[in-house]
């Protein structure tokens, strides 16, 4: 064909279709894109890019100075985080083909620890490669490990190249073909929470001065938002047996609970998963601990002293 125009909507239909024809496999792919781009978006909006090859080669989700997301001849490239990875991998059997970089030298491999990071710019990632036959069943694995990586490529700046290879097409025909063929759903609670995270982040780079003067002209009243939320069935039987094995102390710091239920005139106490249950701990009484607010927090949100 022609050079491609990346400024052209048809163009970018043309070679999506040609780097990969399987028609539900595509979908995915651009939900996951889509989704992938939307998020880096809303962290900083000027710093990603989405090149479409010149010679039709590759369509490039670029994060800063990282490469995020690659499609090419019916497989794609996935920027995952490697330690949210392999969570996900102790309870998921994927066929990923992982890849990795050192010295001038490429490496792939089916095990994750036989390749060392792909990227230079930001710790702990992992290329993941998925054909085309398993994006269907298995990309969607991979969507929390690739945003924890995008949170880390956030901070790289876009290098000019990068910016300047931008196509508006590919962005048109990613979005035309998201909103058409999937119902806009509601951020899980997880991606509310990290997003959150990064206004927070991104506030506390200002000064006490400039924050207050931001507030004066924001409205106090809170905005809503509805967001989905994947949740485990606990066993209440094992949280029942799990305080009364405490007997109203907490079984970290020992301390009494701090106070009683209005409920049912019990010690407040809330029962915490050692192995958590998302990375694939059992939900028993050994694996399980009764904790007091302030400890729970810290075995949540602390480094020092966790369970």
């Amino acid at each position: 064909m022609a050079k491609i125009n990346r400024d052209s909507f048809s163009d970018a239909k043309i070679i999506i279709d040609k780097l990969l024809p399987d028609s539900n496999a595509q979908k995915l792919f651009i939900h996951f894109l889509a989704d992938a781009v939307s998020y880096a978006d809303t962290l900083k909006s000027d710093n990603w890019s989405l090149n479409l090859d010149l010679k039709g080669k590759f369509l490039r989700f670029n994060v800063g100075q990282e490469y995020c997301i690659t499609l090419y001849d019916n497989e794609i490239l996935i920027l995952c985080n490697r330690t949210t990875l392999k969570k996900i991998l102790t309870t998921n059997a994927i066929p990923i083909e992982f890849y990795g970089y050192n010295n001038n030298q490429y490496y792939r491999n089916t095990d994750i620890g036989k390749v060392p990071n792909l990227l230079a710019k930001t710790k702990d990632n992992v290329g993941c490669i998925l054909q085309s036959a398993d994006i269907e069943p298995y990309i969607g694995f991979l969507k929390e490990a690739n945003k924890d990586f995008i949170d880390g490529a956030i901070k790289t700046h876009l290098m000019p190249n990068m910016r300047d290879s931008h196509s508006k097409g590919a962005v048109e025909f990613i979005f035309s073909e998201f909103n058409t063929d999937n119902e806009i759903e509601p951020p899980s609670y997880s991606d509310f929470i990290r997003l959150e995270q990064a206004k927070l982040n991104q506030a506390q780079t200002l000064s006490q001065e400039e924050r207050l003067e931001i507030l004066k002209n924001t409205n106090p009243k809170p905005t809503k938002t509805t967001v989905n939320q994947t949740v485990f069935i606990r066993n209440q039987v094992v949280v029942a047996a799990v305080l009364h094995r405490a007997n109203g102390k907490c079984e970290k710091c020992k301390c009494e609970a701090p106070f009683l239920r209005d409920t049912d005139n019990t010690p407040y106490l809330e029962v915490h998963h050692i192995v958590t249950l998302a990375e694939g701990g059992d939900d028993t009484i050994e694996n399980a601990i009764a904790l007091c607010p302030n400890c729970h927090r810290q075995a949540h949100h602390g480094k020092k002293n966790a369970i």
